[in-house]
Formats: structure tokens, C-alpha cells, sequence
């Protein structure tokens, strides 16, 4: 059986992360709005739902990305909390928790159709380009920078996911 999107709402990932409404999709990962009930918070999950996320080789790979992505504290990066992986009926998922972040994704902009001035553009860039630099030089390279991966906080800055 398949994980689909709908699998996982409501569910409770190690423990701790209850699962709500989904914030987006792709072809290889869900993200959920989620509570951290330990410390009742927001939060967002990212679960894996590509074929072969259950290998042990990939999961410990897995493993060592995410603390070196927790261990990044930049303004513009999407803060990881916590990781884990949990056989759902589906399979065993692996999943990151990160910070929710709800003003929308440049992709959004762009598909409403609406156009960043110049200074809007460039300081999306800019913002961007910080974040990147960030990880670079802890060793760590993106691989997938795209619009919908470019978050806007409540507070306007962007956030690389």
C-alpha cells in the first residue's frame, strides 16, 4: 500500500507530532501542519514518501543530513527541530519537524499571477542568497532551489526550505 497524502492527517509521529492540515505535496514528500504536543506548538512535517526511504543505508544517510540541517541557525533557513521515521501501516516513513512557516512560497506569488517589483525581487534574492552562503559554508549544498521552496514568514523575510 501507498501513502498518499490523506494517510497521515490526523496521525501522531513519534509520539509527539499530531498531524493536521496538509500545507503541500510533491513526488516525493507531504508536508502537514502539526502540533508539537510536548511543547504545544506549531510546527510543520515533512514526510518522505518515495520508494526505498525505508533501506537502512538511506535512513542513516537521512539521519546525518538532518542534524546537519538542525545545526544551521540562520534567519533565512527554515529551522529543523527534530527528525524520525515511522512505519504507519504505509511503511516506514522517514520525516522531518521544522518550522512553520505561513506567509506562502514565492511559487504561490507567481501562480496568483502577481509580479514582485525590482526591490521585491531583489531583496527575495537577497534574502535567498544569504541563506544559501549559510549552508555553504558549513559544507552543506542545496540541490533543489526553486520558487516553492522560497518561504515568506508573517514577518515578510524569506526562509529557504
Amino acid at each position: 500500500m501507498s501513502a498518499t497524502a490523506d494517510s497521515f492527517q490526523g496521525r501522531v509521529l513519534g509520539g509527539r507530532y499530531q498531524l493536521g492540515a496538509l500545507l503541500g505535496s510533491g513526488a516525493n514528500a507531504i508536508v502537514h501542519e502539526a502540533v508539537d504536543l510536548q511543547l504545544e506548538r506549531s510546527v510543520a512535517v515533512k514526510i518522505l514518501t518515495a520508494p526505498g526511504t525505508s533501506d537502512e543505508a538511506f535512513l542513516r544517510r537521512f539521519r546525518e543530513l538532518a542534524s546537519e540541517l538542525a545545526g544551521l541557525s540562520h534567519p533565512n533557513i527554515v529551522a529543523v527541530y527534530d527528525w524520525g521515521h515511522e512505519d504507519v501501516g504505509l511503511g516506514d516513513h522517514p520525516y522531518l519537524v521544522m518550522e512553520l512557516v505561513t506567509g506562502g512560497s514565492l511559487r504561490s506569488i507567481i501562480d496568483r499571477s502577481r509580479t514582485l517589483t525590482p526591490s521585491q525581487a531583489l531583496l527575495v534574492g537577497l534574502d535567498a542568497c544569504r541563506g544559501l552562503d549559510h549552508a555553504h559554508r558549513k559544507g552543506l549544498v542545496h540541490g533543489d532551489v526553486k520558487p516553492s521552496n522560497l518561504l515568506f514568514g508573517a514577518d515578510r523575510r524569506v526562509r529557504v526550505a
